[in-house]
């Protein structure tokens, strides 16, 4: 196939501006990287929140090394390199065009990530102490939020025997008027795992943990409200490998912070799921969908794709009354090791009519390997072995409230 001249040449010149623009960045990496001056300030940015002694509890995942000094970092160099450029590290699995659009976002730019990759492969120097910035100090305390106002523990320690590999267990505790005077909105949630063996957790009324989910924190006027006499459920799921020694005890805790100020929008989770549906052996791309129409304005403030091992990717997409339709999330590489709440900047408004269909696609094949059995049919299921295709969603009604609860009195902090 021929083309024009003039085709061509408008080809050559974007392809130009696009390489230039490329080179342009790639010129601002410098050419002896050092640890103190170009390095540290990137660790300190995206990383070290994690990476230091008594780092974030994503959902039971710690991270293994801390990345605070020059002499933490040292020995892991060709390690950092690796994992950043391979966009493995920071975890966040969201694609590029969503930049910017998710409060929790964790991402490198491309010159961060060069400027990596430079350090490591010329000799990962130190340089000057003095060229970088003084190190962050991170609040010695158990819980991220500080004290919280009420701590809800699991009513006793549970044991997850030898011979459980995957088990579902609920426990209760209802909020006594000692606990809880009155009623109060929940402003920020920690939920926390008491063993190796927990899984996730759904600790209704406050939300869920699993791998790589952090505390849960509501915008101001947004939230949950919990009352005395309310019944809290540890939604319990356990999984371990199976055998004799491998029994542990397990007593989930959840800390709680609540607003001080008013809440005009109440919070609602619950999925766009598909149960119905059945993933044939040897299949590679399997796809199960589901929707929701909302019956009024609706504000959108968070999604999280779930499903076991089998997941492949999820996308959520929205369908306006005007006929428009917008990419809400795109997640074309799930893990089921690290799974994310994406929350949004701004809530997304979903005028009345709007229909949000959940897309995710599933590899049922040899192909995969965490799958243990590719050559059995999956349904819908519990067991890590079986599969779940849950799009949930936080979210709330457009129009605003008046707070029946608020009392500047009450004790507690955001």
């Amino acid at each position: 196939m021929k083309l024009a001249l003039s085709t061509t040449l408008g080809f050559c010149a974007v392809m130009g501006l696009i390489v230039g623009t490329a080179t342009a960045e790639l010129s601002e990496v410098p050419a002896q990287p050092t640890f103190y001056k170009d390095v540290l300030p990137i660790l300190q940015e995206n990383c070290q929140a994690c990476h230091r002694p008594a780092g974030l509890n994503m959902g039971g995942m710690i991270a293994p090394m801390a990345l605070m000094t020059y002499k933490d970092v040292r020995p892991w160099a060709k390690a950092v390199a690796k994992e950043t450029t391979a966009k493995n590290m920071p975890p966040w699995h969201a694609t590029d065009q969503f930049h910017g659009v998710f409060s929790n976002e964790r991402t490198l730019t491309e010159i961060e990530v060069a400027t990596i990759a430079k350090w490591s492969k010329t000799g990962a120097r130190a340089g000057k102490a003095s060229d970088g910035p003084a190190p962050l100090e991170f609040p010695d305390q158990e819980w991220t939020f500080g004290e919280p106002d009420l701590i809800v523990e699991m009513p006793e320690p549970y044991l997850v025997k030898d011979d459980v590999q995957d088990e579902y267990a609920e426990f209760e505790v209802t909020i006594t008027e000692e606990m809880l005077p009155e009623p109060r909105w929940v402003a920020a949630a920690e939920i926390r795992g008491g063993s190796e063996a927990v899984h996730h957790i759904i600790a209704r009324p406050f939300g869920g943990i699993a791998p790589g989910l952090g505390p849960i924190r509501m915008n101001n006027g947004m939230g949950t409200l919990l009352k005395p006499g309310q019944v809290v459920t540890f939604d319990m799921h356990y999984h371990k490998e199976a055998g004799p020694g491998t029994a542990v005890w397990d007593q989930s805790v959840i800390g709680v912070k609540f607003h001080t100020d008013p809440v005009t929008h109440p919070l609602s989770t619950s999925p766009i799921g598909n149960s119905a549906f059945e993933i044939p052996p040897q299949q590679n791309n399997w796809k199960v969908g589901a929707s929701r129409v909302f019956e009024k304005d609706t504000l959108l403030v968070s999604m999280m794709p779930h499903m076991h091992l089998r997941g492949k990717d999820a996308s959520y997409t929205a369908y306006y009354p005007n006929g428009k339709a917008e990419v809400l999330l795109e997640v074309p590489a799930y893990d089921f090791n690290w799974q994310t709440a994406y929350r949004f900047t701004e809530p997304k408004l979903l005028p009345k009519g709007t229909r949000v269909d959940v897309v995710m696609h599933f590899d049922n094949s040899t192909e995969n390997a965490s799958v243990p059995n590719p050559d059995r049919a999956v349904r819908f299921g519990g067991p890590t072995t079986d599969e779940m295709m849950l799009g949930w969603i936080t979210f709330t009604d457009k129009e605003p409230q008046k707070d029946p609860y608020y009392n500047p009195d009450a004790v507690g902090s955001d």
